[in-house]
């Protein structure tokens, strides 16, 4: 078995660390909740994907106040088109791989 990745490599590579968890539908992104069967912890990474407002997708820290994105998830580099995250648990997307499909975008300002 191959040795794990470092994160200097998998963010070059165009993987992010891998989420916690992935939204399953509109949410708040403020306090903490429960996303797809899962009691986040303040630190939590979630990829947020199907906000009705789809310049607010993206991948987070779950707090409890409000969330901010993601250090390596923050600016256009790291969510341009083909850059790919895994989720570790939830009912519906543990072990699934998402896929930024946005194409040089904004964070902030353009859909995600």
């Amino acid at each position: 078995m191959g040795q794990p990745l470092t994160a200097a490599v998998r963010y070059l590579s165009g993987e992010r660390e891998p989420v916690r968890v992935a939204t399953t539908g509109n949410i708040i992104q403020q306090g903490l909740q429960v996303i797809d069967d899962v009691e986040l912890e303040v630190g939590d990474r979630v990829l947020v994907k199907d906000q009705t407002d789809s310049v607010k997708n993206g991948i987070y820290l779950a707090s409890e106040g409000v969330w901010f994105r993601a250090p390596d998830a923050s600016h256009t580099r790291a969510v341009n088109e083909g850059v790919t995250v895994q989720v570790r648990e939830g009912t519906t997307n543990n072990g699934k791989a998402y896929r930024f499909a946005t194409s040089n975008p904004v964070v902030g300002t353009d859909p995600i």
